[in-house]
This record gives C-alpha cells, sequence and structure tokens, in this order.
C-alpha cells in the first residue's frame, strides 16, 4: 500500500535548518520517498540578496553529501521547480545564504514492503497463467484455416 503526504517547510535567517527524518526502525517496513516540486523566495524577501538552499544527505556511515539545489533572488528568480529525489533516507535542507523566507514543497510517498511470502505466492500465480496460452484472438470472425 502506498500514501502520499504534502511536505512544507519554512526556511528563513531565523530558522534556516529544516530536516526530513526517516526513522531507522520504519525502514524494516517502509520506503519512504521526498519529492521535492517547488523552491519559492518569498514576497518579503530583501530585493537584490541571493538565497541559497542547501540539501545535505548521508551517502554511508561516514560520509556526507552538501549540495546547493536552489539560488534565489528577488527581482530575478523567485521560483524554481526543481524536481528532486530524495529516496529512503533523512534530508536536512539549509538556507546557507541570504535571509529568506525560502518556502520548499513537494510530497512524501510511503509504501510499505511487501512480505517475501506475498511476493513467492504472487508468482506462483503469475507462472501460471504463463503456462496457457492466450485465447486466440476472434474479432468476430473464425480463426480456423480452411
Amino acid at each position: 500500500m502506498e500514501t502520499q503526504s504534502f511536505y512544507g517547510v519554512e526556511l528563513s535567517e531565523r530558522d534556516p535548518l529544516a530536516q526530513f527524518e526517516v526513522d531507522e526502525t520504519d525502514k524494516d517496513v517502509t520506503v519512504q520517498q521526498l519529492f521535492i516540486k517547488q523552491i519559492s523566495l518569498g514576497a518579503e524577501a530583501k530585493h537584490g540578496e541571493f538565497n541559497v538552499v542547501q540539501a545535505e544527505v548521508k551517502v554511508n556511515e561516514k560520509e556526507t553529501l552538501k549540495i546547493p539545489i536552489a539560488v534565489l533572488k528577488a527581482g530575478e528568480t523567485r521560483v524554481l521547480r526543481p524536481n528532486l529525489e530524495f529516496p529512503s533516507d533523512s534530508v536536512t535542507f539549509k538556507l546557507i545564504q541570504g535571509s529568506g523566507p525560502v518556502y520548499i514543497c513537494g510530497k512524501n510517498v510511503v509504501s510499505e514492503i511487501m512480505n517475501e511470502e506475498w511476493n513467492n505466492e504472487d508468482d506462483i500465480e503469475d507462472d501460471d497463467d504463463d503456462d496457457e496460452p492466450p485465447p486466440p484472438q476472434q474479432n468476430g470472425r473464425n480463426t480456423k484455416k480452411k
């Protein structure tokens, strides 16, 4: 089963960090994906000021990756539609330059991990279907050659 929910955060000079957290215990039974669809600069942003948003993700146990995902400037670029996907892990968003506000929105998709027994039963049923040839297409005519 899959569920989707809206995800949205505001980054500002006062509150420059936002974290999307995937609980370690949930990783055994679900797969979570965060899709970022839009990053926008608030109307009250300072004209001419660059606002840079950075995403930080864990690459492995010892290493993280920090990369800018948006550079916005009032008077030039107020909205980006990056279509980013962060699969099955936590991500931290940080306003590393500018005073904002910057709004990040998208969706969180949670899918349950199927039990192997369910997958095996489905495979068995699918195998039975594969053994039988599909019925001939009739289209209102006799398909036997004379």
